[in-house]
């Protein structure tokens, strides 16, 4: 098991996808994602950075990169998210350090995806990327924040967020954005998928996502339960009155004795 600790640790030499974020510090739980290898509680929100093993030099990795970047922006739009372009400290002893370097499909895995060409905007459909994505909806923040976007804060925004060392592609993006926005003088059309649409489904999303993980976390205590009442030594967790012992079985399954009784209780309701 991995510890996480308060102190320094060594990780081995990684890129780095480093964001803060508004909220309580556990929103990545809701979409399964791995624990952080930092992370750090601030005044209005927090620090979370993920350590991943991979050269991401290459044009096709950065546009892999900028891609993920792009589904963690849209993913958690709803807590403001900052990429941070550099590396956390690991001398922090405020922060958590989880020492593991991770895979980057590890991390995607569990960052939404949009359909893209079913709700892309006439003559931006070419760009079937979540980097486009992400910065369409920034840029209908700005809108919804001043009802104009100035390209120079939008772009500066877009250079900040994704790995830019073709920085001509960023702001090909960044223009399409802008020009398309500018033609219909700075108004967000009803007929496509806004950023307040996409939150609310996220959020909806994200609800069930919950109901899911909870669901599945019953199914393990159960059969955690269920594996010590049929163990062989099953006998060792009984009280002199042949009643099951929770606190004992409790402790071997890392569970309350409340929640033991619950599942005892619920297994043998389905027996009769």
């Amino acid at each position: 098991m991995t510890n996480i600790i308060s102190k320094k640790q060594e990780i081995p030499k990684a890129f780095w996808l480093y964001f803060y974020l508004t909220g309580n510090g556990t929103e990545w739980i809701d979409y399964d994602l791995p624990p952080p290898s930092v992370h750090k509680l601030a005044r209005k929100g927090y620090f979370a950075g993920w350590a991943i093993d991979g050269y991401f030099g290459t044009k096709k990795g950065r546009e892999y990169i900028n891609d993920v970047i792009g589904r963690f922006l849209i993913t958690f739009a709803d807590c403001n998210p900052q990429r941070l372009p550099y590396k956390p400290k690991l001398d922090d002893n405020s922060a958590k350090i989880h020492q593991r370097v991770y895979k980057l499909r590890e991390i995607s895995r569990g960052l939404k995806s949009l359909p893209v060409k079913k709700y892309a905007p006439e003559r931006a459909d070419k760009f079937e990327d979540h980097a486009f994505w992400a910065i369409k909806f920034y840029a209908e923040d700005l809108i919804a924040q001043s009802g104009i976007i100035v390209y120079e804060i939008l772009e500066q925004w877009a250079l900040g967020q994704f790995e830019h060392k073709e920085r001509s592609t960023i702001r090909a993006k960044c223009r399409s954005v802008w020009n398309w926005y500018n033609e219909r003088n700075f108004e967000i059309p009803k007929k496509h998928k806004s950023q307040s649409a996409y939150l609310e489904e996220t959020m909806a999303s994200r609800a069930e996502n919950m109901k899911r993980i909870s669901r599945n976390k019953a199914e393990r205590n159960k059969r955690a339960v269920i594996n010590v009442m049929t163990g062989l030594y099953a006998d060792d967790y009984k009280k002199k009155n042949g009643a099951w012992h929770f606190g004992k079985i409790g402790e071997a399954t890392n569970l309350s004795a409340k929640t033991v009784a619950k599942i005892i209780k619920e297994i043998e309701a389905e027996k009769n």
